[in-house]
């Protein structure tokens, strides 16, 4: 059910930004799967008011660790990074103290043209592994003149399981100037490598184990 409540999420969203919203930047896919290191595609579809895009940079949110960048030979890429609070395990049984906190791409060989084409800018990371979440990447645009702003995110938490999260996440997008790109985490059927062990929550005692338990 919450599947197809995601799906149909995300159709809607796409439905919209196909009408009023086609000026934002936006996310190829907006689902990926909790935990997996995922495949990111970040769509400009024009410029400032009639201006070229000659940089765009995204803000790598929390949680969202070994994050690195596509190759692309018409853009030169910068890196920014931030320490965490708190090392995490990663590959090998490394610890990670730092990951990427905002990707530039820069200084094209030509700008991306003030409408009428797109470009895809791609970077990977691995998503957190809590389900049904909504992740913000928020993105600027500058263009030769100004610049496009998508940083806003809603004024309340929006909660994928709630009954009103559809309604109340179409109203943020339709009624925000600058919304950020977002994905939502969906549960997977399986590890993404066939090394991993699936994870298997540990079943819930019940009151009576609970109790002898305490009385133990």
């Amino acid at each position: 059910m919450k599947k197809l409540l995601l799906t149909t999420v995300a159709a809607g969203i796409c439905g919209l930004f196909a009408t009023s919203a086609s000026a934002h930047n936006t996310l190829t896919s907006m689902e990926g799967y909790a935990g997996y290191v995922t495949d990111f595609e970040m769509r400009v579809t024009h410029g400032c008011k009639g201006s070229p895009v000659k940089e765009v940079r995204v803000k790598i949110p929390e949680g969202v660790l070994r994050v690195s960048v596509g190759a692309n030979r018409d853009w030169k890429t910068e890196v920014k990074m931030r320490k965490l609070d708190k090392p995490v395990p990663g590959e090998g049984g490394n610890m990670i103290t730092e990951t990427v906190d905002q990707i530039t791409w820069k200084d094209p060989v030509s700008p991306i043209p003030a409408g009428g084409v797109f470009e895809g800018l791609k970077f990977r990371g691995a998503l957190p592994k809590e389900e049904n979440k909504i992740i913000f990447f928020p993105t600027i645009n500058v263009c030769e003149t100004g610049d496009d702003k998508y940083v806003d995110l809603p004024k309340e938490e929006l909660k994928v399981g709630a009954p009103d999260f559809k309604k109340k996440l179409w109203e943020f997008m339709s009624a925000t100037p600058g919304p950020a790109p977002f994905l939502i985490t969906t549960k997977a059927s399986k590890a993404q490598y066939p090394w991993e062990p699936m994870e298997v929550p540990k079943p819930k005692a019940d009151a009576g184990t609970q109790q002898k338990a305490a009385a133990n």
